[in-house]
Protein backbone atom coordinates (compact mmCIF):
# COMPACT_ATOMS: atom_id res chain seq x y z
CA UNK A 1 0.00 0.00 0.00
CA UNK A 2 2.74 2.24 1.13
CA UNK A 3 4.98 1.71 -2.62
CA UNK A 4 1.51 2.15 -4.42
CA UNK A 5 0.77 5.55 -2.34
CA UNK A 6 4.24 6.73 -3.10
CA UNK A 7 3.91 6.44 -6.74
CA UNK A 8 0.68 8.00 -7.32
CA UNK A 9 1.64 11.03 -5.08
CA UNK A 10 5.13 11.25 -7.64
CA UNK A 11 2.42 12.03 -9.83
CA UNK A 12 0.63 13.94 -8.19
CA UNK A 13 3.84 16.14 -7.42
CA UNK A 14 5.12 15.67 -10.94
CA UNK A 15 0.93 16.96 -12.21
CA UNK A 16 1.56 20.16 -9.62
CA UNK A 17 4.96 20.91 -11.29
CA UNK A 18 3.52 20.84 -15.03
CA UNK A 19 0.22 22.61 -13.77
CA UNK A 20 1.85 25.61 -11.92
CA UNK A 21 4.97 25.96 -14.79
CA UNK A 22 1.96 26.09 -17.48
CA UNK A 23 0.05 28.57 -15.19
CA UNK A 24 3.05 30.74 -14.88
CA UNK A 25 3.72 30.70 -18.61
CA UNK A 26 0.90 31.82 -19.35
CA UNK A 27 -0.06 35.97 -19.61
CA UNK A 28 -1.25 35.84 -15.62
CA UNK A 29 -1.36 38.02 -12.31
CA UNK A 30 0.87 36.72 -9.53
CA UNK A 31 -2.80 36.03 -7.35
CA UNK A 32 -3.74 33.71 -10.66
CA UNK A 33 -0.56 31.96 -10.07
CA UNK A 34 -1.18 31.68 -6.13
CA UNK A 35 -4.76 30.65 -7.08
CA UNK A 36 -3.05 27.16 -7.98
CA UNK A 37 -2.79 26.44 -4.87
CA UNK A 38 -6.09 27.55 -3.35
CA UNK A 39 -7.67 25.08 -6.41
CA UNK A 40 -5.27 22.06 -4.56
CA UNK A 41 -6.31 23.29 -0.63
CA UNK A 42 -9.62 24.60 -0.59
CA UNK A 43 -11.61 21.56 -1.86
CA UNK A 44 -10.31 20.25 2.01
CA UNK A 45 -12.41 23.37 3.52
CA UNK A 46 -15.24 22.65 1.66
CA UNK A 47 -15.54 18.48 1.72
CA UNK A 48 -12.77 16.98 3.76
CA UNK A 49 -15.05 16.60 7.04
CA UNK A 50 -18.29 15.20 4.76
CA UNK A 51 -15.63 13.00 3.41
CA UNK A 52 -14.31 11.83 6.70
CA UNK A 53 -17.93 11.41 7.88
CA UNK A 54 -18.81 9.26 5.33
CA UNK A 55 -15.64 7.19 5.53
CA UNK A 56 -16.72 6.41 9.50
CA UNK A 57 -19.80 4.89 7.60
CA UNK A 58 -19.18 2.89 4.76
CA UNK A 59 -16.63 0.55 3.66
CA UNK A 60 -13.25 2.46 3.22
CA UNK A 61 -11.81 -0.03 0.84
CA UNK A 62 -14.67 0.73 -1.95
CA UNK A 63 -14.30 4.47 -1.07
CA UNK A 64 -10.80 4.57 -1.42
CA UNK A 65 -11.26 2.74 -4.83
CA UNK A 66 -14.00 4.55 -6.27
CA UNK A 67 -12.52 8.21 -5.84
CA UNK A 68 -9.21 7.02 -7.31
CA UNK A 69 -10.74 5.65 -10.19
CA UNK A 70 -12.83 9.09 -10.63
CA UNK A 71 -9.30 11.18 -10.13
CA UNK A 72 -7.70 8.72 -13.02
CA UNK A 73 -10.57 10.04 -15.16
CA UNK A 74 -9.97 13.40 -14.52
CA UNK A 75 -6.47 13.26 -14.70
CA UNK A 76 -6.93 11.76 -18.22
CA UNK A 77 -9.22 14.29 -18.79
CA UNK A 78 -6.28 16.85 -18.44
CA UNK A 79 -4.18 15.08 -20.44
CA UNK A 80 -6.13 15.24 -23.38
CA UNK A 81 -7.15 19.06 -23.07
CA UNK A 82 -3.25 19.55 -22.87
CA UNK A 83 -2.60 17.06 -25.95
CA UNK A 84 -5.03 19.41 -28.28
CA UNK A 85 -3.77 22.76 -26.70
CA UNK A 86 -7.17 23.57 -25.23
CA UNK A 87 -6.06 24.70 -21.88
CA UNK A 88 -6.56 28.53 -20.62
CA UNK A 89 -6.43 29.68 -17.37
CA UNK A 90 -9.36 29.04 -16.42
CA UNK A 91 -9.56 25.54 -17.64
CA UNK A 92 -6.28 25.02 -15.65
CA UNK A 93 -7.84 25.91 -12.18
CA UNK A 94 -10.88 23.80 -12.80
CA UNK A 95 -9.42 20.80 -13.71
CA UNK A 96 -6.73 20.96 -10.43
CA UNK A 97 -9.65 22.18 -8.38
CA UNK A 98 -11.78 18.61 -9.17
CA UNK A 99 -8.51 16.60 -8.81
CA UNK A 100 -7.99 18.50 -5.37
CA UNK A 101 -12.02 17.83 -4.83
CA UNK A 102 -10.85 14.03 -5.27
CA UNK A 103 -7.86 14.16 -2.87
CA UNK A 104 -10.04 15.96 -0.45
CA UNK A 105 -12.40 13.08 -0.31
CA UNK A 106 -9.46 10.12 -0.60
CA UNK A 107 -7.05 11.88 2.53
CA UNK A 108 -9.57 11.21 5.61
CA UNK A 109 -10.02 7.54 4.53
CA UNK A 110 -6.57 7.11 4.11
CA UNK A 111 -5.34 8.35 7.00
CA UNK A 112 -8.30 6.61 8.71
CA UNK A 113 -6.84 3.25 7.28
CA UNK A 114 -3.21 3.88 8.41
CA UNK A 115 -3.57 2.09 12.23
CA UNK A 116 -4.80 -0.82 9.89
CA UNK A 117 -1.33 -1.21 7.92
CA UNK A 118 0.41 -1.77 11.79
CA UNK A 119 0.06 -2.38 15.23
CA UNK A 120 -0.50 0.56 17.93
CA UNK A 121 3.05 0.50 19.27
CA UNK A 122 4.44 1.00 15.77
CA UNK A 123 1.83 3.61 15.09
CA UNK A 124 3.82 6.69 14.99
CA UNK A 125 6.56 5.40 12.70
CA UNK A 126 3.39 4.10 10.52
CA UNK A 127 2.08 7.81 10.31
CA UNK A 128 6.02 8.98 9.54
CA UNK A 129 6.26 6.70 6.76
CA UNK A 130 2.74 7.66 5.43
CA UNK A 131 3.43 11.40 5.65
CA UNK A 132 7.22 10.67 3.98
CA UNK A 133 5.48 8.98 1.21
CA UNK A 134 3.73 12.59 0.54
CA UNK A 135 6.49 14.62 1.45
CA UNK A 136 9.36 12.67 0.16
CA UNK A 137 7.67 12.42 -3.40
CA UNK A 138 8.31 16.07 -3.25
CA UNK A 139 12.09 15.00 -3.75
CA UNK A 140 11.16 12.84 -6.98
CA UNK A 141 7.92 13.83 -8.82
CA UNK A 142 9.26 17.95 -9.29
CA UNK A 143 12.38 16.30 -10.05
CA UNK A 144 11.19 14.20 -12.76
CA UNK A 145 8.75 16.59 -13.61
CA UNK A 146 11.00 19.68 -14.41
CA UNK A 147 13.52 16.99 -16.02
CA UNK A 148 10.33 16.24 -18.35
CA UNK A 149 9.30 19.90 -18.89
CA UNK A 150 12.66 20.63 -20.21
CA UNK A 151 12.52 17.58 -22.66
CA UNK A 152 9.34 17.43 -23.69
CA UNK A 153 6.37 19.16 -22.32
CA UNK A 154 3.58 19.18 -19.64
CA UNK A 155 1.17 17.03 -21.21
CA UNK A 156 3.76 14.32 -20.79
CA UNK A 157 3.43 14.93 -17.22
CA UNK A 158 -0.33 14.56 -17.06
CA UNK A 159 -0.38 11.42 -19.24
CA UNK A 160 1.77 9.68 -16.35
CA UNK A 161 -0.52 11.18 -13.94
CA UNK A 162 -3.13 9.81 -14.80
CA UNK A 163 -1.30 6.32 -14.87
CA UNK A 164 0.11 6.70 -11.52
CA UNK A 165 -3.72 5.85 -10.09
CA UNK A 166 -3.77 2.70 -11.92
CA UNK A 167 -1.41 1.27 -10.09
CA UNK A 168 -3.30 2.29 -6.69
CA UNK A 169 -6.55 1.19 -7.72
CA UNK A 170 -4.99 -2.60 -8.53
CA UNK A 171 -3.13 -2.30 -4.59
CA UNK A 172 -6.52 -1.27 -3.15
CA UNK A 173 -8.83 -3.21 -5.55
CA UNK A 174 -7.00 -6.04 -4.35
CA UNK A 175 -6.75 -5.27 -0.50
CA UNK A 176 -8.22 -7.03 2.57
CA UNK A 177 -7.86 -4.71 5.69
CA UNK A 178 -8.12 -6.66 8.73
CA UNK A 179 -11.90 -6.55 10.54
CA UNK A 180 -12.21 -5.12 13.86
CA UNK A 181 -11.74 -6.70 16.74
CA UNK A 182 -15.31 -5.98 17.83
CA UNK A 183 -18.32 -6.00 15.24
CA UNK A 184 -21.30 -4.07 16.03
CA UNK A 185 -24.94 -5.50 15.67
CA UNK A 186 -26.14 -1.78 15.75
CA UNK A 187 -27.47 -0.16 12.41
CA UNK A 188 -24.81 2.24 10.77
CA UNK A 189 -25.16 5.78 12.05
CA UNK A 190 -26.86 8.14 9.50
CA UNK A 191 -25.44 10.27 7.56
CA UNK A 192 -26.38 13.80 9.14
CA UNK A 193 -26.23 12.07 12.76
CA UNK A 194 -22.53 10.97 12.43
CA UNK A 195 -21.87 14.56 10.86
CA UNK A 196 -23.20 16.12 14.33
CA UNK A 197 -21.75 13.28 16.35
CA UNK A 198 -18.16 14.11 14.81
CA UNK A 199 -18.48 17.98 15.57
CA UNK A 200 -19.73 16.72 19.47
CA UNK A 201 -16.81 14.63 20.18
CA UNK A 202 -14.14 17.15 18.95
CA UNK A 203 -15.82 19.37 20.74
CA UNK A 204 -15.25 17.48 24.08
CA UNK A 205 -11.83 16.18 23.50
CA UNK A 206 -9.55 19.35 24.21
CA UNK A 207 -6.60 17.53 22.80
CA UNK A 208 -8.05 17.27 19.45
CA UNK A 209 -8.87 21.15 19.84
CA UNK A 210 -5.70 22.07 20.51
CA UNK A 211 -4.42 20.07 17.65
CA UNK A 212 -6.68 22.09 15.10
CA UNK A 213 -5.92 25.42 16.66
CA UNK A 214 -1.75 25.03 16.08
CA UNK A 215 -2.59 23.53 12.80
CA UNK A 216 -3.88 26.32 11.51
CA UNK A 217 -1.45 29.22 12.99
CA UNK A 218 1.16 26.70 11.16
CA UNK A 219 0.05 25.90 7.76
CA UNK A 220 -1.54 29.62 7.38
CA UNK A 221 1.48 31.19 7.76
CA UNK A 222 3.56 28.10 6.22
CA UNK A 223 1.24 28.27 2.96
CA UNK A 224 3.36 31.70 1.89
CA UNK A 225 6.30 29.48 1.28
CA UNK A 226 4.15 27.12 -1.19
CA UNK A 227 2.07 29.70 -2.88
CA UNK A 228 5.29 32.19 -3.57
CA UNK A 229 7.75 29.14 -4.38
CA UNK A 230 6.98 29.32 -8.38
CA UNK A 231 6.71 33.26 -8.14
CA UNK A 232 10.28 33.77 -6.60
CA UNK A 233 11.99 30.87 -8.78
CA UNK A 234 10.38 31.31 -12.36
CA UNK A 235 9.79 34.77 -11.96
CA UNK A 236 11.57 37.03 -10.00
CA UNK A 237 15.11 34.51 -10.37
CA UNK A 238 14.19 33.68 -13.79
CA UNK A 239 15.61 30.21 -12.86
CA UNK A 240 13.40 28.25 -15.27
CA UNK A 241 11.18 25.31 -15.20
CA UNK A 242 14.02 23.23 -14.70
CA UNK A 243 15.46 25.02 -11.57
CA UNK A 244 11.62 24.76 -10.43
CA UNK A 245 11.69 21.20 -10.31
CA UNK A 246 14.89 20.97 -8.48
CA UNK A 247 14.00 23.51 -6.26
CA UNK A 248 10.81 20.56 -5.37
CA UNK A 249 13.62 18.49 -4.98
CA UNK A 250 15.78 19.97 -2.65
CA UNK A 251 12.27 20.24 -0.16
CA UNK A 252 11.89 16.50 -0.91
CA UNK A 253 15.41 16.48 0.82
CA UNK A 254 14.82 18.78 3.17
CA UNK A 255 11.79 16.27 4.02
CA UNK A 256 13.99 13.09 4.04
CA UNK A 257 16.36 15.09 6.19
CA UNK A 258 13.36 15.61 8.92
CA UNK A 259 12.46 11.68 8.80
CA UNK A 260 15.67 10.68 9.73
CA UNK A 261 15.82 13.16 12.75
CA UNK A 262 12.38 12.90 13.68
CA UNK A 263 12.81 9.34 15.69
CA UNK A 264 15.58 10.95 17.55
CA UNK A 265 14.09 14.27 18.16
CA UNK A 266 10.64 12.01 19.77
CA UNK A 267 13.28 10.25 21.78
CA UNK A 268 14.48 13.50 23.71
CA UNK A 269 11.67 16.25 22.97
CA UNK A 270 7.37 16.36 23.59
CA UNK A 271 5.49 17.05 20.31
CA UNK A 272 4.82 20.11 21.57
CA UNK A 273 8.34 21.26 21.48
CA UNK A 274 8.84 19.69 17.72
CA UNK A 275 6.16 22.07 16.61
CA UNK A 276 7.58 25.12 18.71
CA UNK A 277 11.12 24.24 16.77
CA UNK A 278 9.39 23.63 13.49
CA UNK A 279 7.85 26.83 13.63
CA UNK A 280 11.23 29.12 14.78
CA UNK A 281 13.02 27.31 11.76
CA UNK A 282 10.84 28.19 9.21
CA UNK A 283 10.16 31.44 10.31
CA UNK A 284 13.39 32.14 10.42
CA UNK A 285 14.13 30.45 6.74
CA UNK A 286 11.11 32.53 5.38
CA UNK A 287 12.60 35.97 6.92
CA UNK A 288 16.07 35.22 5.66
CA UNK A 289 14.89 34.92 2.30
CA UNK A 290 12.62 38.10 2.24
CA UNK A 291 15.16 40.34 3.42
CA UNK A 292 18.58 38.54 1.15
CA UNK A 293 16.78 36.97 -1.88
CA UNK A 294 19.08 34.93 -3.69
CA UNK A 295 19.89 31.54 -4.56
CA UNK A 296 21.75 30.56 -1.64
CA UNK A 297 18.82 31.94 1.14
CA UNK A 298 16.20 29.91 -1.42
CA UNK A 299 18.19 26.86 -0.52
CA UNK A 300 18.19 27.30 2.95
CA UNK A 301 14.72 28.03 3.10
CA UNK A 302 13.67 25.11 0.61
CA UNK A 303 15.56 22.60 3.30
CA UNK A 304 13.83 24.01 6.36
CA UNK A 305 10.44 23.95 4.35
CA UNK A 306 11.09 20.47 4.10
CA UNK A 307 12.21 19.63 7.64
CA UNK A 308 9.24 21.38 9.36
CA UNK A 309 7.01 20.21 7.30
CA UNK A 310 7.36 17.09 7.91
CA UNK A 311 7.86 17.45 11.77
CA UNK A 312 4.74 19.22 12.59
CA UNK A 313 2.45 17.81 9.83
CA UNK A 314 3.46 14.06 11.30
CA UNK A 315 3.38 15.61 15.25
CA UNK A 316 -0.35 17.06 14.44
CA UNK A 317 -1.47 14.18 12.68
CA UNK A 318 0.08 11.09 15.30
CA UNK A 319 -1.28 13.09 18.02
CA UNK A 320 -5.04 13.43 16.33
CA UNK A 321 -4.28 9.55 16.33
CA UNK A 322 -3.76 8.62 19.61
CA UNK A 323 -6.64 9.84 21.09
CA UNK A 324 -9.47 8.82 18.76
CA UNK A 325 -11.16 5.84 18.49
CA UNK A 326 -12.09 3.79 15.55
CA UNK A 327 -15.46 4.68 15.54
CA UNK A 328 -15.00 8.54 14.93
CA UNK A 329 -11.69 8.48 13.58
CA UNK A 330 -11.55 9.66 10.03
CA UNK A 331 -14.39 12.24 10.96
CA UNK A 332 -11.69 13.38 13.16
CA UNK A 333 -8.58 13.55 11.11
CA UNK A 334 -10.80 14.36 8.46
CA UNK A 335 -11.27 17.81 10.51
CA UNK A 336 -7.13 18.22 10.86
CA UNK A 337 -7.38 18.16 6.96
CA UNK A 338 -9.74 20.64 6.64
CA UNK A 339 -8.29 23.08 8.91
CA UNK A 340 -4.55 22.02 6.67
CA UNK A 341 -6.70 22.68 3.41
CA UNK A 342 -8.32 26.09 4.52
CA UNK A 343 -5.86 27.68 6.07
CA UNK A 344 -3.62 26.79 2.73
CA UNK A 345 -6.18 27.82 0.18
CA UNK A 346 -7.60 30.65 2.08
CA UNK A 347 -3.76 31.51 2.78
CA UNK A 348 -2.49 31.23 -0.74
CA UNK A 349 -5.19 34.21 -1.55
CA UNK A 350 -3.37 36.70 1.11
CA UNK A 351 0.13 35.56 -0.04
CA UNK A 352 -0.90 36.32 -3.69
CA UNK A 353 -2.57 39.43 -3.07
CA UNK A 354 0.19 40.42 -0.91
CA UNK A 355 2.73 40.03 -2.98
CA UNK A 356 0.56 41.83 -6.22
CA UNK A 357 0.03 44.49 -3.92
CA UNK A 358 3.45 45.20 -2.57
CA UNK A 359 5.90 42.22 -3.25
CA UNK A 360 7.00 38.94 -2.89
CA UNK A 361 9.61 40.24 -0.33
CA UNK A 362 6.62 41.79 1.51
CA UNK A 363 4.41 38.74 1.66
CA UNK A 364 7.41 36.08 2.87
CA UNK A 365 7.87 39.05 5.82
CA UNK A 366 4.20 39.23 6.83
CA UNK A 367 4.44 34.91 6.91
CA UNK A 368 7.43 34.50 8.73
CA UNK A 369 6.17 37.40 11.29
CA UNK A 370 2.81 35.69 11.75
CA UNK A 371 4.90 32.29 12.18
CA UNK A 372 7.01 33.94 15.29
CA UNK A 373 3.77 35.05 16.68
CA UNK A 374 1.90 31.78 16.71
CA UNK A 375 4.61 30.65 19.27
CA UNK A 376 3.32 32.58 22.02
CA UNK A 377 0.15 30.27 21.76
CA UNK A 378 2.49 27.41 22.07
CA UNK A 379 1.88 27.00 25.59
CA UNK A 380 -2.01 27.86 26.44
CA UNK A 381 -2.61 25.37 23.15
CA UNK A 382 0.09 22.77 23.90
CA UNK A 383 -0.25 19.72 22.06
CA UNK A 384 -0.28 16.39 24.67
CA UNK A 385 2.61 13.65 24.70
CA UNK A 386 0.60 11.04 25.94
CA UNK A 387 -1.82 8.50 24.31
CA UNK A 388 -4.80 6.36 25.68
CA UNK A 389 -6.10 3.11 25.86
CA UNK A 390 -9.03 3.83 22.56
CA UNK A 391 -9.71 0.29 22.16
CA UNK A 392 -13.40 -0.55 22.52
CA UNK A 393 -14.78 -1.51 25.77
CA UNK A 394 -17.70 -4.09 26.14
CA UNK A 395 -17.47 -4.13 29.61
CA UNK A 396 -20.60 -1.31 30.48
CA UNK A 397 -23.47 -3.41 31.69
CA UNK A 398 -27.36 -2.96 30.89
CA UNK A 399 -29.99 -2.63 33.34
CA UNK A 400 -32.43 -4.04 31.16
CA UNK A 401 -32.06 -6.31 27.71
CA UNK A 402 -31.67 -4.01 24.65
CA UNK A 403 -34.31 -5.07 22.65
CA UNK A 404 -36.72 -4.41 24.87
CA UNK A 405 -37.22 -0.67 24.18
CA UNK A 406 -37.57 0.71 20.13
CA UNK A 407 -34.57 1.92 19.05
CA UNK A 408 -36.07 5.38 18.15
CA UNK A 409 -37.50 5.66 21.31
CA UNK A 410 -36.57 8.61 23.41
CA UNK A 411 -35.15 11.17 24.60
CA UNK A 412 -33.79 8.82 27.44
CA UNK A 413 -32.79 9.84 30.60
CA UNK A 414 -30.42 7.94 32.81
CA UNK A 415 -29.77 8.74 36.42
CA UNK A 416 -26.83 6.96 38.80
CA UNK A 417 -26.73 7.57 42.13
CA UNK A 418 -23.41 7.54 44.02
CA UNK A 419 -23.04 7.51 48.04
CA UNK A 420 -19.61 8.80 48.70
CA UNK A 421 -17.58 9.51 52.07
CA UNK A 422 -17.29 13.15 53.28
CA UNK A 423 -13.08 12.64 52.61
CA UNK A 424 -13.51 11.52 48.90
CA UNK A 425 -16.36 14.45 47.95
CA UNK A 426 -13.12 16.43 46.07
CA UNK A 427 -11.47 13.41 44.00
CA UNK A 428 -14.94 12.26 43.57
CA UNK A 429 -15.85 15.59 41.89
CA UNK A 430 -12.65 15.73 39.88
CA UNK A 431 -13.95 12.26 38.31
CA UNK A 432 -17.12 13.48 37.36
CA UNK A 433 -15.95 16.18 35.65
CA UNK A 434 -14.42 13.44 33.36
CA UNK A 435 -17.00 11.76 33.28
CA UNK A 436 -18.99 14.23 32.01
CA UNK A 437 -16.71 15.34 29.07
CA UNK A 438 -16.90 11.41 28.39
CA UNK A 439 -20.73 11.09 28.53
CA UNK A 440 -20.84 14.33 26.14
CA UNK A 441 -17.81 13.28 23.68
CA UNK A 442 -19.86 9.72 22.91
CA UNK A 443 -23.51 10.76 22.34
CA UNK A 444 -25.02 12.28 25.17
CA UNK A 445 -26.35 16.33 24.62
CA UNK A 446 -27.41 17.13 28.72
CA UNK A 447 -25.26 16.28 31.82
CA UNK A 448 -25.18 17.79 34.89
CA UNK A 449 -24.06 16.11 38.73
CA UNK A 450 -26.69 16.68 41.53
CA UNK A 451 -26.34 16.41 45.38
CA UNK A 452 -29.17 15.30 48.11
CA UNK A 453 -29.89 18.64 50.18
CA UNK A 454 -30.20 16.48 52.46
CA UNK A 455 -27.46 14.36 51.94
CA UNK A 456 -24.17 16.20 51.26
CA UNK A 457 -22.50 12.68 50.81
CA UNK A 458 -25.48 11.24 47.94
CA UNK A 459 -25.10 12.42 43.95
CA UNK A 460 -26.96 11.67 41.13
CA UNK A 461 -25.14 11.54 38.18
CA UNK A 462 -27.49 12.98 35.34
CA UNK A 463 -27.58 12.52 31.70
CA UNK A 464 -29.60 12.86 28.52
CA UNK A 465 -29.56 10.96 24.81
CA UNK A 466 -31.37 11.64 21.98
CA UNK A 467 -32.88 8.00 21.56
CA UNK A 468 -33.01 4.58 23.19
CA UNK A 469 -30.62 3.70 20.19
CA UNK A 470 -28.00 6.65 21.20
CA UNK A 471 -27.74 5.35 24.71
CA UNK A 472 -26.55 1.94 22.72
CA UNK A 473 -24.16 3.56 20.66
CA UNK A 474 -22.68 5.05 23.99
CA UNK A 475 -22.29 1.84 25.50
CA UNK A 476 -20.56 0.28 22.10
CA UNK A 477 -18.47 3.59 21.64
CA UNK A 478 -16.84 3.37 25.39
CA UNK A 479 -13.35 3.24 25.22
CA UNK A 480 -11.10 0.99 27.51
CA UNK A 481 -9.18 4.03 28.98
CA UNK A 482 -13.00 5.74 29.76
CA UNK A 483 -13.98 2.43 31.00
CA UNK A 484 -10.98 2.87 33.42
CA UNK A 485 -12.33 5.97 34.82
CA UNK A 486 -15.74 4.42 35.38
CA UNK A 487 -13.67 2.10 37.91
CA UNK A 488 -12.29 4.72 39.07
CA UNK A 489 -15.42 6.05 39.87
CA UNK A 490 -17.04 3.29 41.11
CA UNK A 491 -14.47 2.51 43.59
CA UNK A 492 -15.33 5.72 45.93
CA UNK A 493 -18.79 4.25 45.91
CA UNK A 494 -19.79 3.47 49.62
CA UNK A 495 -22.97 1.96 49.68
CA UNK A 496 -23.56 -1.64 50.40
CA UNK A 497 -24.65 -1.96 46.79
CA UNK A 498 -23.62 -1.02 43.63
CA UNK A 499 -24.42 2.54 42.28
CA UNK A 500 -27.89 2.51 41.44
CA UNK A 501 -29.04 2.93 37.63
CA UNK A 502 -32.05 4.46 36.57
CA UNK A 503 -33.28 4.35 32.80
CA UNK A 504 -36.25 7.00 32.21
CA UNK A 505 -37.97 7.09 28.51
CA UNK A 506 -39.86 9.66 26.89
CA UNK A 507 -43.34 8.89 26.63
CA UNK A 508 -45.62 6.05 27.00
CA UNK A 509 -44.53 2.44 28.27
Amino acid sequence: MWIAMTISNIGTWMNEVGVTWLMATMPTSNLTIALIQAAISLPFLLLAYPSGTLADLVDRRWMLLLVNIAMFITAAGLAMFAFYDLLTPHLLLLFTFMLGVGNAIMRPAWAASVPSFAPIEQLPNAVTLNTLSTNITRAIGPAIGGFIIYLSSPTVIFCLNALSFTVLIVVIYNWAPSKPKVSSALPVERFFGAFKSGIRYVRNVPALRFVLVRSFMFFFFASASWALLPIVVIREMDMGSQSYGISMAVIGLGTILGAFLLPKCHRVMSRNSIIILATAILACALLLLATVPNKYTLGITLVALGSAWIFSFSSLILAAQLVVPNWVRARTLSLVMLVFGGSMGVGSLLWGNLSDTYSTSVALGVAAAGLFASLLFSKRFAIANDSVDVSPSTQWPMTIPEDSVDADKGPVMVTIQYQIAEQNIDAFASLMEQMKVIRKRNGAYFWQLFHDANNNCLFSEMYMSESWLEVLRQRQRTTASEFTVRDQVRALHIGSHPPTISIQIAGKG
